[in-house]
């Protein structure tokens, strides 16, 4: 890849993060009135007008929209004088008396935790599952696989949260020993602000779910075509067992559709666990989110999917980098 498709790759990015900005703006431009929203209906005249100018409610969208852009360039005038750069600014929460910036990485760990561990859930049973599928393809295996992978992509998330926590926090969670809310911190008998990484296992196996029908099927589909390759038919010829060729010719050559699926699928996750953090209890991003969306808190959700967006387009040049390492010829294309 040439400096030109860098230059391209960054511009698509750009354009996303403008794009997801600009549309979450105009969305809740269309609020009738945004002040009213926040005070109440039976808020006095007073209170409104207060909220209006504090916020700069008062102000036309199209000025709102450029002092919201302007803030977001790191590009800016300094507090000491001057231009020069500084920390992109996200503002002040509408409700909270935190900035969004704060808000974002308080919330910002539990989510990253609970995605990244329905990733690994995911990666670990999804390519195990393809492979054994693909060796004796049509079998009982592969027709549980393929059928339980059907299932998962079709279930919506908040369905199947409402579902596991149901069966292993309520009906099992006896046996289970698993609670059906709770967050990453919690207390003790003693009153002590503990980990509780149990709480972690129902939300992140729910989120896990559909990544894992996902890459399953994906390493299915793809080692399949390796295993009919000429190259794997020669190994074979010359005595090669099928471990061996499971593990040095379809298992690196296979993963190159896999990798970027399961790079897309992070900043999926991230934008995905609103209903599961919320039916679990799970005070993250996505719980965050949409006490603002219920709140009307405008900037909370701006820097939220901003966050998503700038999230998902780093994690994509992260996975065309990691491409380019198992496929040494796709630099050069």
């Amino acid at each position: 890849m040439g400096r030109r498709g860098a230059w391209k790759k960054w511009a698509r990015g750009a354009a996303v993060l403008w794009g997801s900005f600009t549309l979450v703006f105009l969305i809740f431009t269309a609020v009738p009135d945004p002040a009213r929203q926040l005070a109440g209906q039976q808020a006095d005249p007073e209170v409104i007008a207060d909220l209006q100018a504090r916020f700069g409610l008062d102000q036309p969208a199209w000025v709102r929209y450029g002092r919201a852009l302007q803030a977001l360039s790191p590009l800016g005038s300094l507090e000491g004088g001057g231009w020069g750069l500084r920390w992109p600014s996200l503002g002040q929460s509408y409700v909270r008396p935190a900035s969004v910036v704060s808000l974002l990485l308080e919330a910002l760990p539990a989510t990253g935790l609970l995605a990244l561990t329905a990733l690994f859930f995911a990666v670990c049973l999804g390519l195990p599952m393809g492979l054994i599928a693909a060796r004796n393809p049509g079998g009982w295996f592969d027709r549980i696989a393929v059928g339980g992978s059907v299932l998962g992509m079709s279930a919506p998330s908040f369905f199947m949260a409402i579902l596991v926590g149901y069966v292993f926090a309520v009906r099992w969670g006896g046996w289970t020993g698993l609670p059906l809310t709770g967050s990453l911190w919690d207390l003790d008998d003693q009153g002590n602000t503990t980990i509780a990484l149990r709480n972690l296992i129902l939300p992140a196996f729910t989120l896990g779910l559909r990544p894992l029908a996902v890459l399953s099927q994906l390493m299915r589909g793809a080692a399949l075509d390796v295993l009919s390759a000429p190259h794997v038919q020669t190994a074979r010829a010359f005595g090669a067992s099928e471990t061996e060729v499971l593990r040095h010719h379809v298992l690196r050559n296979a993963l190159n559709p896999v990798v970027t699926a399961a790079s897309g699928w992070l900043a999926q996750l991230l934008a995905g666990a609103v209903f599961v953090e919320f039916v679990f209890g799970w005070r993250g991003l996505g719980f965050l989110l949409f006490e603002a969306l219920e709140q009307h808190d405008l900037p909370v959700v701006m820097g939220g999917v901003l966050l998503v967006s700038f999230t998902f387009v780093a994690v994509n040049a992260m996975a065309d980098l990691t491409y380019r390492l198992l496929d040494p010829r796709a630099a050069q294309g």
